[in-house]
């Protein structure tokens, strides 16, 4: 790797470099969906208070089958540091990101980041390691949980189907259903249930996420709120759209006010497996 431009500035100031490392990733999990990469951050610090060190690279290295569905991308770290770590200097922030192939199975996958460096521009001494894992999800949903929740993806009272840890009363999947927000407590985008004059019967407006091909969105009507809820009769129609939601009018069309004593509707979702 060439060194950044800084080195050949800073060198002349620096004099003898020898420095003591310490590499801490926080956290050193990372979880992510196929397609998509993960971000590591982390802390370098150099505790020499006297030297200097010179950074000249940093290594990632995958075991196992990560090598077959991990890829190191571009290296943020040297991107943001300069290219002397200073004595008694602690760096904080993004270290090296990975990305995850689109045929990776769902799984825990390992590495192992190292930095290389030492007393001149030219040193590839390993100068610290940390090893690191990245969780692959696999579902359209677990993607969007590991969106949303980030290191929580793993807690189910937090990412489960049914929690609901803004506590708005809307669940998770209805919440990825909708196109919601499942952490900001927020009402805005649910079903509405109002007349359609066209055919004088009772109608059901919901919001589509299009992306949520793994979701099945079936809208019933039944005589009381206790069932039997049923499809029969009720139509369909797109009324708006953007890149990523239809606005679609479910309408009890079978059953007119006029001859309706009454009409109850909802939406059911379901998850595909």
């Amino acid at each position: 790797m060439n060194a950044p431009r800084t080195f050949l500035a800073l060198l002349a100031l620096a004099g003898t470099l020898r420095a003591d490392v310490i590499f801490t990733l926080t956290p050193a999990e990372q979880y992510g969906a196929r397609s998509n990469a993960v971000v590591f951050t982390g802390t370098l610090s150099n505790t020499n208070l006297t030297d200097d060190v010179v950074l000249n690279d940093i290594q990632i290295n995958f075991t196992g089958i990560a090598t077959d569905h991990l890829t190191a991308q571009s290296n943020t770290f040297f991107a943001n540091v300069p290219g002397i770590l200073s004595a008694g200097q602690t760096y904080s922030d993004i270290v090296f990101a990975v990305g995850i192939n689109s045929n990776a199975p769902p799984g825990d996958y390992f590495g192992t980041v190292t930095i290389q460096g030492g007393t001149d521009i030219f040193a590839t001494d390993n100068l610290a390691s940390q090893s690191f894992q990245v969780s692959s999800s696999d579902t359209l949903f677990d993607a969007w949980r590991v969106e949303q929740f980030g290191i929580n993806t793993n807690n189910p009272a937090i990412s489960d189907d049914y929690a609901d840890p803004d506590s708005d009363d809307i669940v998770n999947l209805l919440e990825y259903a909708l196109h919601l927000d499942p952490n900001a407590a927020d009402a805005t985008g649910l079903p509405v249930g109002e007349s359609d004059s066209a055919c004088d019967c009772l109608s059901l407006t919901y919001r589509k996420t299009i992306a949520a091909t793994d979701l099945i969105y079936t809208v019933e009507a039944a005589d009381d709120p206790g069932g039997s809820w049923n499809t029969n009769d009720i139509t369909e129609a797109i009324i708006d759209a953007d890149t990523l939601t239809l606005t679609i009018k479910a309408s009890d069309t079978g059953n007119p006010f006029a001859t309706a004593d009454k009409r109850f509707m909802h939406l059911k979702v379901t998850r595909l497996p």
